[in-house]
């Protein structure tokens, strides 16, 4: 399935170690960038637009996972476009995915081998789900999208 985000076609494959390969959730927050409305608004209207578009199935879209990585990242400074916004503790799918942020700047080659890199989260963080549930779609989203702001934030999440 193919479809136009401003200026570039997009391919969407279910799961993908490709990095040209866009995942539902990498375009969610592709999508979500493009909102100037707080996090959670930008999510929900992307997941409006693909729902309206026939993209993905609604308990797909409608995951909390890849929204709460991206939410909790964007509330706390750390996705460009969107001001910290959140005195609340980070949470723990946006946790993960600074995690994955730090993995992969220690090793850039795990933007391309997602279960290699969901292993490393998983091990460092102590996670026993085998799934990235869509937390590393967004992180690569954001890095692939020059979005991802890691200055950003304290030091206590």
């Amino acid at each position: 399935m193919s479809l136009t985000l401003p200026g570039k076609p997009l391919y969407f494959k279910k799961v993908s170690e490709r990095r040209n390969v866009m995942t539902l959730y990498s375009h969610l927050t592709e999508l979500a960038l493009t909102h100037a409305v707080p996090p959670a608004q930008a999510w929900e209207n992307s997941v409006q637009i693909l729902g309206a578009q026939g993209i993905g199935t609604a308990s797909s879209r409608g995951k909390g996972c890849p929204k709460a990585a991206f939410v909790g990242l964007a509330e706390h400074g750390y996705v460009r476009g969107f001001t910290a916004s959140s005195d609340r503790p980070m949470r723990e799918n946006a946790r993960h995915a600074l995690c994955a942020y730090r993995l992969y700047v220690a090793d850039p080659s795990l933007l391309d081998r997602k279960a290699l890199w969901w292993q490393a989260v998983a091990a460092e963080r102590g996670i026993s789900r085998k799934s990235q549930n869509g937390v590393l779609d967004v992180m690569t989203a954001l890095i692939q999208q020059d979005a991802f702001l890691p200055a950003a934030g304290t030091a206590s999440h």
